[in-house]
């Protein structure tokens, strides 16, 4: 499998899973114009292929990611053409590109240590499951900017609701891990470095337990919660078990059940 050509993103495949290095350690991994086309392309990517199941989104240097680039930001919209915003623009692609990262098929696991700022912070948010150094700096500073956290807002409602939302986003107000961790940010927190990277190994290989095609099944049910009536989640949630019953997949796990073995799920094979 060929994996995308990628300038800021650093990219490790391991059997079906693939991890993914926010790589602009000199900016703290600030997410500028090319990280975040080449985060579009990895998306697309993701979304067309079974041959990974497990996505892992980390930073270099000691921190995750500190948000958009500021200082390129501000040299478009300084050097900006009369009726053109490349503000608008750009904030439009980031919306898409959070909207990508919902929706991948994949679980997709952020580790966070040093700071987890504006977007850096939205995709903690949008992670399946999100793991915590306990001295990390997380929030949304965007109002200290005099901007708005606009395309990471619905995320973070989603995430931990809409008074704790407010509080953090209208105050700029910064949480360490562990407060991250309380609010539910962050379903794993760690201690050091190392407990980071052991919990890490440890969670990826609960999630290796499932069913690929379950588990983004599972992600797809959940996340029309609130979307569809009751009655259409009823109908919408048996149409996708039953089609997992039908499935290789499915089978393969009662099988497996029925014969007290570990399945051998097809992403693996």
């Amino acid at each position: 499998m060929s994996l995308p050509a990628t300038n800021t993103l650093l990219l490790k495949q391991s059997g079906a899973r693939l991890y993914v290095t926010l790589n602009r350690p000199e900016r703290r991994n600030a997410m500028n114009n090319q990280m975040n086309q080449e985060l579009h392309e990895l998306a697309d990517f993701l979304s067309s292929t079974d041959l990974i199941r497990v996505v892992i989104l980390q930073g270099a240097g000691g921190h995750f990611c500190a948000g958009g680039d500021i200082k390129e930001r501000k040299e478009q919209t300084d050097s900006s053409t009369k009726g053109i915003d490349p503000a608008r623009e750009r904030n439009i692609k980031s919306g898409q590109l959070f909207k990508k990262f919902w929706h991948l098929p994949q679980t997709l696991i952020v580790v966070v240590e040093g700071s987890a700022m504006g977007g850096g912070f939205g995709l903690a948010c949008i992670a399946d499951l999100t793991l915590v150094h306990q001295d990390a700096k997380l929030g949304m500073p965007e109002t200290t900017l005099g901007i708005a956290p606009a395309q990471i807002a619905p995320y973070v409602v989603k995430r931990i609701g809409l008074t704790r939302a407010k509080q953090m986003a209208l105050t700029g107000e910064r949480i360490n891990g562990e407060m991250a961790y309380q609010l539910g940010i962050a379903q794993y927190l760690a201690a050091s470095t190392q407990q980071l990277i052991e919990l890490l190994e440890s969670v990826i290989q609960q999630v290796e337990r499932c069913g690929p095609k379950a588990c983004a099944a599972t992600k797809k049910i959940m996340h029309q919660v609130g979307q569809k009536d009751e009655d259409e989640m009823i109908e919408f949630s048996a149409d996708i078990f039953s089609k997992l019953n039908k499935q290789d997949e499915g089978r393969e796990g009662h099988r497996a059940f029925v014969e007290k073995r570990k399945p051998i799920w097809t992403a693996e094979k």
